[in-house]
């Protein structure tokens, strides 16, 4: 426990480290030099992450859930999928949005015990739907600045912060490569939830089920029209949008109907 806290306070310092030379990049455009040393930070920062988080989700033959952990999952995501995406692309300044986010949740488990243990079988299908709440998370965040960059450069009203942004062509790849991983995840989340509904009606999961659905259609719709008939821009930032507004109407509608029927 001792050795779990103190790899995510470390973890947090270096977000918090990487967000800082981060905003110095992007205040001073010529510090290209700069960008290895933020890479290297952040990918320390997430293999420590990971660790920390591994050590409280993980217990025997139960995962344990609670709030904490999963803010701090989706943000240790966040953070990695963004490190592989500057593989091939020079994407670290997204991380001036998702680091400090990171910093701030990678200490909720430790803080927080509202741990609720699941098992295996049923905690992997609650890790999959997470995981791609996550990514298609990302990818929304990611379609309203690509909109709001596309949007500026016609204008010709850049801020220093949206030109600091990858190229909108670069900006496009990575939210159809969001939006095509996190398709996947959710459909492996839909699919294996099957196996947990034993009475859709009785569990009161109808609302859940149907937006769920619902966001997977639009989603669907949208790769389709992209790779059909090129689908992309403005377009694409709108499906994105709405179909994640689906998303959350599947949790935070279903809550509400819950909490008054059981006023």
């Amino acid at each position: 426990m001792i050795l779990s806290g103190f790899s995510a306070l470390i973890a947090s310092l270096l977000y918090f480290y990487a967000s800082f030379l981060l905003w110095q990049k992007v205040q001073n455009q010529t510090q290209d030099s700069i960008r290895h040393k933020i890479l290297g930070i952040a990918l320390v920062a997430v293999l420590l992450h990971g660790f920390a988080l591994s050590t409280t989700l993980l217990d025997g033959y139960q995962i344990q859930f609670g709030f904490g952990n999963g803010l701090s999952l989706i943000a240790l995501l966040g953070s990695s999928i963004l490190l592989i995406t500057n593989i091939n692309k020079q994407t670290e300044t997204l991380g001036i949005f998702i680091f400090p986010l990171a910093a701030l949740t990678t200490v909720l488990p430790l803080g927080l015990n509202d741990m609720h243990p699941l098992p295996y079988e049923l905690g992997s299908h609650v890790l999959i739907s997470i995981s791609a709440y996550s990514i298609m998370g990302l990818a929304t965040a990611q379609a309203i600045l690509y909109s709001l960059q596309e949007r500026r450069f016609r204008k010709k009203q850049l801020s220093t912060l949206l030109k600091a942004l990858p190229p909108l062509q670069t900006m496009e790849k990575i939210l159809i490569q969001l939006i095509i991983i996190g398709f996947v995840f959710l459909s492996f989340a839909l699919l294996s939830g099957v196996f947990f509904i034993e009475n859709l009606f009785a569990q009161h999961l109808i609302h859940k089920t149907f937006f769920a659905i619902l966001a997977w259609l639009v989603y669907a719709t949208f790769l389709v029209g992209h790779f059909q008939r090129g689908w992309r821009g403005q377009k694409a930032a709108k499906y994105t949008i709405w179909a994640y507004v689906f998303l959350v109407l599947s949790y935070i509608g279903t809550e509400l109907i819950l909490y008054g029927i059981y006023q």
